[in-house]
């Protein structure tokens, strides 16, 4: 029985038909790997946009704090032997957030498509923890010499 000219042929019938369904199987795993592929695709942009990002934040925060070390250190180096131990001890703080922005920053070149949503929710947590407490120091900073 030939499936394309019969006409009074059912359509479980057709379904029976063995070049038929080796056809749609074919045409299934095609388009199936073809979906696959432009997702994977798009994972890799989207993690791309997100890796630079992140890049681009963590080293404007790493420029903040250099330019908080800086800062203090000059006012460090003004106050000479009087320089106040707690400015010290908050230059050194912000030396160690510091490092681990720069820990960060390797941490967000060198991850994967396995590792990257780790990295990216660690990042934002240092980000933001940093981030605040330079602002709490410039806030302190500014409060210790204006008085």
């Amino acid at each position: 029985m030939n499936v394309i000219t019969n006409i009074n042929a059912k359509p479980c019938d057709i379904m029976n038909n063995p070049v038929i369904n080796t056809f749609s199987v074919v045409l299934f795993i095609i388009a199936t790997s073809l979906l696959l592929v432009n997702c994977g695709e798009d994972r890799t942009s989207d993690l791309e946009e997100e890796r630079t990002e992140l890049r681009n934040n963590l080293e404007n925060l790493k420029d903040d704090l250099d330019d908080q070390i800086d800062e203090l250190s000059s006012r460090i180096d003004a106050a000479g032997d009087e320089a106040d131990e707690d400015l010290e001890a908050a230059r050194d703080e912000l030396r160690g957030e510091r490092s681990d922005v720069e820990r960060a920053l390797a941490d967000v070149e060198n991850a994967t498509e396995d590792t990257w949503e780790s990295v990216k929710s660690n990042t934002k947590d240092l980000y933001d923890r940093v981030s605040s407490t330079l602002e709490d120091w410039a806030d302190s900073i500014e409060d210790r010499f204006d008085n």
